[in-house]
């Protein structure tokens, strides 16, 4: 018991300390302008090696949140955490900028509700099974800094700047059910963030002259949910017999249906607004005139709804390969606070995992790395131009390796692991803004089998 106290005590402490790491800005993207900025996926460090897996991709020691229905494969309390590095190159026809980011990416921690140890003393075995997650993710940023200049006629060049800066999480609480074969869950949370987007316009070339300077901040927040399910059809297992006759149970073949999604979600948005002019006195601006103010706008905002599906083929825990669709109806966002017009957008992947021999001797230790690959093409729901035949692509190819650590049985800290993946991809319109980025993911994950374990005594 005074284990589990100390764990949920730490796991509050970093819920907190990763609010507020999420709570800073992590984008510096053009791109960001439009819409509600860039959406990241429910995908840790382990399953974006292999993207094409999320809808079906189930573990006993690892949590995918992307399908909530996993959570009940789970046979020990794991709690993952994980970060990236992203270095990124933008072209233009006529410039080029190199941009370096990182950030804390989750923090998750899961737990099968029914302890396999407690079954192993009792010798019985239930016909279900129970999973359960608190996670917390971003969802969306923010990030960037333009210039756009104009010439009119009569007037001179006008010269524009846009900033903007901000970020939405997710907190989700997640439940699955397991009966046989097939499994059903729900992930439901609450999404909350802040985005600050600033705009400043003015004459060049003029002494002491008059700048507009135009200011909103949104507060966001609201219910989000989705649901998944999972159903595996287990091949007959195969028999053979070694030199003395004796029979040898060959690796089972699985074969594993993911769905998931959600419909629109009605979030709520509380703006500032504030439209001032202000005037270049020498190197100081000066206050002239308040034009408008509005404080406690109440608006809404309407987020897509979302549906993916998946087919995993696996070899227990010796191979895995599949694929995903998901469409996601962005072309049913709406915001009373920032308008966009944006496109239905669809994601294909694939990915794939290896284990030469998952329960080798850690003297074997290369037998014991888990190999990823993968890669997916998906089209974003913001275009240049507004309009959806020239929505903006987004490619990618991803692997990766995890890297389990040697368990003490002694102090009965079982296996846990080390997740290292990398995504070479490109993103945007050439003709426009070409991103060409590399992205690092380093993820740990610490398994624990003590959680809801009843002891016994004589």
């Amino acid at each position: 018991m005074l284990h589990n106290l100390k764990a949920a005590t730490s796991l509050v402490v970093i819920l907190f300390i990763g609010i507020t790491l999420f709570a800073q800005p992590k984008e510096n993207d053009p791109y960001t302008i439009l819409g509600f900025g860039n959406i990241n996926e429910l995908s840790f460090a382990g399953l974006r090696a292999m993207p094409g897996l999320s809808a079906t991709y189930n573990d006993p020691f690892q949590i995918n949140l992307q399908n909530p229905a996993s959570s009940s494969y789970l046979s020990q309390a794991a709690f993952e955490a994980g970060g990236y590095y992203q270095f990124k190159k933008l072209a233009t026809p006529d410039a080029t900028d190199k941009i370096h980011t990182g950030n804390l990416s989750y923090l998750a921690l899961g737990l099968p509700l029914f302890n396999t140890l407690n079954e192993s003393v009792a010798r019985k075995k239930k016909p279900f099974k129970l999973g359960m997650t608190i996670s917390l993710t971003p969802y969306s940023a923010i990030g960037y800094d333009l210039e756009k200049s104009r010439t009119f006629d009569g007037v001179g060049e006008v010269v524009s700047t846009f900033e903007g800066n901000g970020a939405t999480n997710k907190f989700l609480w997640g439940n699955s059910f397991k009966y046989k074969n097939f499994s059903v869950g729900i992930n439901i949370g609450y999404l909350f963030g802040k985005q600050s987007k600033e705009q400043w316009d003015y004459f060049l070339g003029f002494e002491d002259e008059y700048r507009n300077f135009y200011l909103d901040e949104t507060s966001i927040k609201g219910f989000v949910w989705n649901v998944g399910g999972l159903y595996e059809y287990v091949l007959p297992q195969k028999v053979e017999l070694d030199a003395q006759g004796n029979k040898i149970l060959k690796q089972r073949t699985r074969i594993t249906v993911g769905v998931h999604g959600n419909s629109k979600n009605e979030i709520t948005t509380t703006s500032e607004r504030i439209q001032l002019r202000r005037q270049s006195v020498g190197n100081v601006l000066v206050d002239v005139d308040t034009i408008a103010y509005q404080s406690e706008y109440e608006g809404k905002a309407t987020l897509p709804g979302e549906f993916g599906v998946g087919l995993m083929v696996s070899r227990d825990a010796h191979w895995k390969i599949g694929f995903d669709y998901t469409l996601s109806t962005w072309s049913k966002y709406s915001n009373d606070v920032d308008p966009a017009s944006l496109a239905d957008s669809y994601k294909i992947g694939f990915g794939a995992e290896y284990i030469p021999q998952h329960n080798a001797p850690f003297k074997h230790y290369r037998k014991r790395i888990m190999y990823r690959i993968g890669g997916f093409y998906k089209t974003d729901p913001r275009s240049a131009t507004g309009d959806s035949s020239s929505q903006f692509s987004h490619k990618a190819l991803t692997f990766g390796v995890g890297l389990p650590l040697q368990p003490d049985r002694e102090n009965r800290k079982l296996i846990s692991f080390v997740n290292i993946s990398g995504e070479f991809g490109q993103y945007g319109d050439p003709d426009f803004l070409k991103e060409t980025y590399f992205k690092l993911n380093l993820g740990f994950t610490l398994n624990d089998n003590l959680w809801f374990f009843k002891r016994k005594y004589n």
